[in-house]
């Protein structure tokens, strides 16, 4: 039996398999069946007949099944026109094609705030001048020396 090595680590849950329990799979995780529990991987596909149902973890998840409850993708979700996610999500960037389908509660995590431009906030002003305020040269009883 011939191995390929671009396929260790990874994993293939079967159209018509269903895994209840935890998952860790170092890189790939391929999912065709059915998956009640937690799946933590480097990357995650779910295919038309897919379904994962509890806590998901990852850096990059493409969808083209159903995924439900808790997802934490550090990375890149891409929902495609036949996926339908639902749960709480948390995500750096997102790509929903026409046609996908959330439905929850999303959050965007790992990414700086983006400001309409002129609305970004100001940077805190320093104490200087204000009367009980140490300066930076000032030692820490506040008083200098005269």
């Amino acid at each position: 039996m011939a191995t390929n090595i671009d396929q260790s680590n990874n994993l293939v849950i079967g159209n018509g398999v269903t895994f209840k329990g935890t998952l860790n799979v170092p890189k790939k995780a391929t999912i065709y069946g059915t998956v009640d529990g937690e799946l933590t991987a480097e990357e995650i596909f779910i295919g038309q007949s897919g379904k994962i149902t509890g806590k998901v973890t990852a850096r990059a998840i493409e969808v083209e099944g159903e995924m439900h409850q808790i997802i934490h993708c550090r990375d890149h979700l891409h929902i495609r026109a036949t996926g339908k996610v639902s749960g709480k999500l948390e995500y750096s960037q997102i790509q929903i094609e026409r046609g996908g389908e959330f439905r929850g509660e999303m959050q965007q995590v790992g990414a700086p705030p983006v400001y309409p431009a002129g609305t970004a906030p100001s940077a805190p002003k320093p104490n200087v001048g204000v009367p009980g305020a140490l300066s930076p040269s000032a030692p820490a009883g506040g008083n200098t020396p005269n």
